[in-house]
């Protein structure tokens, strides 16, 4: 027998309700609402089923399904006499969702943007040129260089970060560019084995587009991005 109280189902014959101990027999004669009643003019908290004191608990004690009537529990989704869709049912293994109070998520969201990847574009120096190798792999590899000054060493905290080859200082060389000048100057880093350019060895000076700087035994091509093409 299903208790009209808490919804549990007892075994036949059982006088109390082994869930919550009310008395299966009081609720032969309990008025319940009949079979048509509407949202409109109905109020299942009005129409609660069974234990009406003091201790009453809305999250454990049945109220009346607006279609038939039957003791429905608030965990349950739909009635389980005609299947009617409980409304404001909640499942007991859904939590509510937090809202996120996450400045990052305030204001628009595009959708596919990488928010982590845009700050970097924005915090990003102006692209200026590149260096070009064949040394490290037989297909290539090229490195950016920005507006300002650009470490390259063996140092993963490098600008410019050429692993492999042991020859070359953690800190080889720098090149700096200036907007003020639009020039890019190089200065070696006391390089344990020096920088040299166009295969001459030299402490700093003046790069120019297609020069070859050669570190350890690595060779790199300088190329300029002539920024006066873009205004």
């Amino acid at each position: 027998m299903r208790c009209k109280n808490c919804g549990w189902d007892n075994p036949d014959g059982n006088n109390k309700c082994v869930k919550c101990n009310a008395l299966l027999s009081d609720y032969e004669n309990e008025r319940t609402p009949q079979f048509g009643y509407v949202a409109d003019d109905y109020n299942p908290r009005v129409t609660v089923v069974g234990n009406t004191s003091n201790n009453f608990n809305p999250q454990a004690t049945a109220i009346g399904c607006i279609a038939c009537g039957y003791p429905v529990r608030p965990v349950e989704t739909e009635c389980p006499a005609c299947g009617h869709s409980v409304t404001g049912s909640k499942k007991e293994t859904e939590p509510d969702k937090p809202v996120s109070k996450d400045p990052l998520f305030i204001g628009t969201i595009i959708q596919g943007a990488n928010l982590d990847e845009e700050k970097t574009n924005m915090e990003r120096k102006k692209l200026t040129g590149f260096l070009v190798t064949y040394s490290l792999t037989p297909n290539g590899d090229f490195f950016p260089l920005y507006e300002g000054k650009n470490v390259i060493g063996r140092s993963a905290s490098s600008n410019v970060y050429i692993k492999g080859d042991s020859a070359i200082s953690e800190k080889h060389f720098s090149i700096l560019y200036r907007a003020i000048d639009r020039k890019f100057k190089f200065k070696d880093e006391q390089s344990s084995n020096g920088t040299f350019i166009n295969e001459e060895l030299l402490d700093e000076g003046e790069l120019k587009t297609f020069d070859k700087i050669r570190i350890g035994t690595t060779l790199l091509l300088f190329i300029e991005i002539p920024l006066s093409s873009f205004e």
